[in-house]
């Protein structure tokens, strides 16, 4: 792979796009917890799709922001999103890219594109979390000047996960 796009969406990008990318990322999160040992039924990605649709405008201006990552060929390589945890903050949810489009720095630039966007919408600071066996974020957040929480933050999946707490990794950076 060469060149990969990085594209903020106005709207909501074709869904069978975002559903792909997204499919993928929740199989990896479910092979990843069930190694922790936590009991993840297999209709999981599909809930987690579900869920995501039910409420999409989170994540799409004013309230926050979808970036997707493009290969030349079109296909959809990574995403991430943003949406708006309180008046000065935003939370970066969802940061996947492929297989294929690992080691390109493409990681990096969805979170870069994502900061950008919090600035325009005058956030002060990103929040972020991670699970233990997540090492890329856990390594790729601190390259980027974030730092890790030695206390929990409340972030949406601390709130709404609370089994996964204890492998939870916490991190922010002020814009």
């Amino acid at each position: 792979m060469t060149n990969v796009t990085i594209e903020v969406c106005k709207s909501l990008p074709p869904r069978q796009d975002l559903n792909g990318i997204l499919k993928e990322y929740y199989d990896l999160i479910v092979v990843r917890m069930q190694a922790m040992g936590f009991d993840i039924p297999l209709s999981a990605p599909e809930s987690a799709l579900a869920e995501f649709w039910a409420a999409p405008d989170a994540y799409l201006p004013p309230n926050g922001c979808l970036v997707i990552a493009r290969a030349d060929d079109g296909e959809v390589v990574g995403c991430g999103m943003m949406k708006r945890f309180d008046d000065e903050t935003g939370e970066l949810k969802r940061v996947f890219v492929t297989e294929k489009a690992r080691g390109t720095g493409t990681g990096r630039a969805l979170i870069e594109e994502r900061e950008k966007v919090a600035r325009d919408m005058g956030l002060k600071r990103l929040i972020a979390d991670t699970l233990t066996p997540n090492i890329e974020m856990r390594s790729l957040y601190p390259k980027l000047g974030f730092v890790e929480s030695d206390v929990p933050i409340e972030t949406t999946s601390y709130k709404d996960q609370p089994m996964l707490r204890e492998q939870m990794h916490f991190f922010s950076k002020m814009l």
